[in-house]
């Protein structure tokens, strides 16, 4: 058996096997409608998506967005259609629910970590939400230092004026 150190992408695959148990066991009960099944099954495909592709950022952005945004959805689906039965099956689907809202966060920042480490750098998010990069050069414009040659008007066969047509 391979050790754990070995196996690649392991943070995506324990956060892609939590989400699915929780997502399976969530919507064994009645209250839960199909959309809670719905963004749940997007986010199990992007968590596949980002695992099959290694080197690709859109996955995981794609992720972080729809469980960041699950994380409402959850809590407005448990306010507006939590069980009144008192059905076992009921309580432990929405309990299961419940619990699920409190692992998003920490599944989210794991993302994230994971999403710094395939771009190579730290603080992708401060990143964008600041609008600016730290290792951005503006190329166009000249150092102040530098100085355009300028051509003397007495220098014979350079200028305008005794270039010859093509």
């Amino acid at each position: 058996m391979p050790e754990l150190s070995q196996i690649r992408n392991v943070n995506l695959k324990v956060i892609f096997l939590v989400h699915f148990i929780f997502t399976s066991v969530a919507s064994m009960g009645f209250w839960s409608s199909t959309s809670y099944l719905f963004y749940n099954a997007i986010l199990i495909f992007l968590l596949i998506w980002s695992i099959y592709q290694e080197q690709s950022h859109e996955p995981i952005q794609l992720a972080i967005v729809v469980n960041g945004s699950s994380i409402i959805l959850d809590v407005l689906l448990l306010v507006m259609g939590f069980p009144s039965s008192y059905l076992a099956r009921e309580r432990f689907s929405s309990a299961m629910a419940i619990l699920h809202v409190f692992v998003r966060p920490i599944s989210t920042i794991l993302l994230i970590k994971n999403l710094e480490e395939r771009s190579g750098s730290s603080g992708v998010l401060t990143g964008i939400l600041s609008g600016h990069s730290e290792t951005y050069e503006d190329i166009d414009r000249m150092n102040q230092g530098a100085t355009i040659p300028q051509s003397s008007s007495n220098a014979p066969g350079y200028g305008f004026a005794t270039a010859q047509q093509i």
